[in-house]
């Protein structure tokens, strides 16, 4: 992609065009495709098609207006100051990150994440049960020392089919996505060889460990190794993740190179695009369900007319440049190019909104999480600011 195709205005552009072709595309559904009788109503204000696409037609108008404003705001104030803080200190990016976190937002996030890195595991450990999130988590609680050794990498994803240096030059990515850090222990004689070994060991760097110990950490009293208490999981190491990549969004050998560019433009966007969607009410056979009402947390309907792939598709493709220039600029933006594998990537992140998002009764449920509240409160009051001045201006 020629650097032309990423000024900001271009961006924009594109991005109400894909808004153009979304709404064409919804009017064109047949108006039977809603499965939930209740959402089906005569009052075009409680319609949920009716009510996409009125959201829709005001995200045409009013995300490109004013130099992109509202993109903006709502991605520096709620997505980078929530989970990809701009800072070039991995300690206070991680705090941040840390500090953010609610169980809600946790699930989304590992979901997100989790899927991503599935993606990528099929590089590294096709033979592999499980995430290789878990494997570290698994690895790092097991060990009485916070460290994780070579070996224990080999014993992992090692795979019979490849040879040893192929898992070496992959695992050397999987740690520098992550940003661990590691360690070399050099012991002259080794009890079983009698010869020369060095040993690598890798852990989190020594500015986080101190964040780490006053709740995630315990130390022995009379060794000073570090073990891992029971608040410890899979959302530490995904803490750890978004602050390395955050900190060294500028350097691309350092975090895996455009496929994660794209992985974490397409997360980002995915999560912009379900903040967008406005809320519908549940309907009765799903409030009177029990999985429903043990929960205590606000909840909305989504109904299968937004989930439609070619719907979806029209702003999923723009958005993930505009995220990708606004959180990493041009050399982020150019990254977002049409090869297989980024297509790959971005239909991936796609379908995950299946996954971010709770089953009841045989109908997808959206979790209303912090996070996308913060998003959609920035929109909101920057629509209406606008809205305010426009009236105020003679």
């Amino acid at each position: 992609m020629s650097i032309t195709k990423c000024l900001w205005g271009d961006l924009l552009k594109s991005f109400e065009v894909g808004m153009e072709n979304a709404i064409i595309k919804l009017g064109e559904l047949d108006k039977d495709i809603e499965n939930l009788e209740t959402i089906r109503d005569p009052n075009p204000n409680n319609d949920a098609l009716a009510l996409l696409l009125k959201e829709l037609n005001r995200m045409k108008d009013e995300f490109p207006t004013n130099n992109g404003e509202i993109f903006k705001l709502t991605i520096d104030k709620a997505i980078q100051k929530n989970i990809f803080p701009q800072t070039n200190n991995i300690a206070d990016a991680f705090d941040d990150i840390l500090k953010s976190r609610t169980h809600e937002q946790d699930f989304i996030l590992n979901e997100l994440i989790n899927g991503f890195i599935a993606s990528k595991d099929k590089a590294i450990a096709s033979n592999l049960k499980g995430t290789i999130i878990d494997k570290m988590v698994e690895a790092f609680s097991t060990r009485k020392d916070f460290r994780i050794v070579d070996h224990q990498f080999y014993a992992m994803f090692g795979d019979p089919n490849n040879p040893r240096t192929k898992i070496e030059e992959e695992l050397k990515d999987l740690i520098q996505i992550f940003g661990l850090v590691a360690e070399d222990l050099v012991v002259e004689k080794d009890i079983r060889r009698s010869e020369r070994k060095v040993y690598t060991f890798y852990t989190f760097p020594v500015q986080i460990l101190d964040i780490l110990k006053k709740k995630y950490l315990v130390t022995n009293p009379v060794n000073g190794n570090l073990s891992v208490s029971k608040e410890f999981d899979r959302s530490v190491l995904i803490c750890l993740f978004l602050a390395n990549i955050s900190v060294n969004r500028d350097k691309f050998d350092q975090i895996g190179g455009e496929y994660t560019v794209n992985g974490i433009s397409a997360i980002f966007s995915l999560m912009l695009v379900l903040s967008f969607m406005p809320s519908v009410p549940v309907p009765a056979k799903i409030r009177d369900n029990p999985v429903y009402k043990k929960s205590k947390l606000p909840m909305s309907v989504i109904p299968r007319s937004w989930m439609v792939q070619q719907v979806i598709e029209f702003i999923f493709e723009p958005l993930i440049k505009v995220i990708a220039y606004r959180v990493g600029g041009i050399p982020w933006c150019e990254a977002i190019i049409d090869t297989e594998i980024n297509k790959q990537i971005h239909t991936q992140i796609r379908f995950l909104i299946k996954d971010v998002n709770k089953w009841i009764v045989g109908e997808l449920v959206r979790v209303d999480i912090p996070l996308f509240q913060d998003i959609l409160n920035q929109i909101q009051i920057t629509i209406q600011t606008r809205q305010t001045q426009a009236e105020d201006s003679p």
